[in-house]
């Protein structure tokens, strides 16, 4: 992973970033995509509809940034498509996103070394508030702006 150093919100880098999402709905690859862009107009964004595809692209990947990653991946159940990321690309930062913003599941993701937990109901200012938290080295709970 390439060490951009995070500055200030707002900063831009040098480098483009790359960021993949693995999510199994159009809409959301739509919607994550213009967010990322608005927070980071550099980067390059990434998007698979399922684990295996995910894992594939993040391996062909040289410099990958970000994974965005569904946790209601079809085929896979609770953090099992975390932990397969976190196994096959250890030195890749790893966000969860979605459905559910339940205490324990943000929780346990978080504990699980999560780069943060990104739940679909958020407001698209505070999405693109908590990629740039991310994007900037930083972790992001819902639990902590609640």
């Amino acid at each position: 992973m390439r060490q951009g150093g995070a500055g200030p919100p707002g900063e831009k880098y040098d480098f483009t970033m790359n960021v993949l999402l693995v999510d199994d709905h159009p809409i959301i690859h739509e919607t994550m995509r213009a967010i990322v862009r608005s927070v980071r107009s550099e980067a390059t964004f990434h998007g698979q509809f399922d684990l295996a595809a995910g894992l594939s692209q993040a391996s062909r990947l040289e410099d990958l940034d970000l994974v965005l990653l569904d946790l209601a991946l079809p085929g896979c159940s609770g953090m099992e498509a975390f932990f397969r990321f976190r196994t096959e690309h250890p030195e890749t930062r790893v966000a969860v996103i979605s459905a559910t913003d339940d205490s324990d599941k943000v929780k346990a993701a978080l504990q699980a070394g999560a780069a943060g937990y990104l739940p679909k109901t958020l407001l698209p200012k505070a999405m693109a508030d908590a990629i740039r938290v991310i994007l900037d080295g930083g972790v992001y709970s819902p639990l902590d702006s609640a």
